[in-house]
């Protein structure tokens, strides 16, 4: 009963989440969907095989771009998921997998505790310091069964899947809000989402792909937890100060505690040849 009650609480979140604004739809990617869809075989236990792409997927490149394109596909919600290269490769899968069902109970509820570094001189810039991030996992894993893979690619550099959850639609029709299949236009402009907050987290690249995309996504989400956090809970200034002049420098420390209800990410993008990550995701106002 009690998985039950996280299932039905999760249905009722996610039913209200995600009115966006009418966009125009990417007739593209519908037909991508349609020709290169394979089905998750969950009778034998199997997960469908494979596109191989030699070498390094280019995310720029349209015929793989509509991955990262995850705004609702017919008011299905979508999940894109990578898992860094295995000795076994058959395990990447399953993990990538998990990852669906882990973006999913985020997407219900997740503790988030935050801490910004404010550096000033004459201006502001937020700077994300450290992000911690609680969810669900034992709802994770019962929502692991109702991943329906709509993609699979694998690479030299892991596993990527496009999932959806079995059983969760949304009335309506659903367009893009997020990404064309070239070069996304909120990477500078941030879109205005009525009845919703917006983020976008940019990150520079890490040692490894699977970092660069968790950071993005936190950043986004940690600056969805500072819009929703109704104050600041603690904040330290003298750590680092300087005077020079009219000038003025100093590093504060923010830190934000608060729950996100309906953390969904729209889209992603790599630019400068992935040496810079972004995503774009929103969250209800009402919290």
């Amino acid at each position: 009963m009690k998985v039950l009650s996280k299932i039905i609480a999760l249905l009722l979140i996610i039913t209200g989440v995600l009115a966006f604004i009418a966009c125009t739809s990417i007739s593209a990617k519908a037909e991508v969907l349609q020709t290169q869809k394979t089905e998750n075989s969950k009778d034998t236990g199997k997960y469908p095989d494979p596109v191989i792409v030699d070498g390094v997927i280019n995310f720029t490149d349209p015929i793989y771009s509509f991955l990262l394109d995850t705004s609702p596909d017919s008011g299905t919600l979508l999940f894109f998921s990578f898992v860094p290269r295995r000795e076994y490769r058959e395990d990447e899968i399953k993990l990538a997998v998990f990852e669906s069902s882990r973006q999913a109970a985020m997407l219900s509820s997740s503790k988030v505790n935050a801490k910004f570094a404010v550096k000033s001189n004459n201006r502001d810039l937020g700077v994300l310091e450290s992000i911690e991030v609680q969810y669900d996992r034992g709802m994770a894993e019962d929502l692991i069964s109702k991943v329906k893979i709509i993609q699979h690619f694998r690479d030299n550099d892991g596993t990527y899947i496009l999932s959806e959850l079995e059983g969760i639609t949304f009335q309506g029709n659903f367009s893009s809000a997020a990404s064309k299949r070239t070069e996304p236009d909120w990477l500078y402009i941030v879109p205005v989402i009525q009845g919703y907050l917006v983020s976008i987290g940019t990150v520079q690249r890490s040692r490894y792909k699977i970092d660069s995309i968790r950071k993005a996504d936190e950043q986004a989400l940690a600056n969805l937890a500072k819009q929703v956090s109704v104050e600041v809970k603690a904040k330290r200034a003298d750590l680092e100060s300087e005077a020079s002049g009219s000038a003025f420098s100093e590093t504060n420390y923010e830190v934000t505690s608060t729950y996100i209800r309906g953390f969904y990410v729209l889209g992603r993008w790599s630019t400068d040849n992935g040496s810079t990550y972004h995503t774009l995701a929103v969250c209800p106002e009402n919290q």
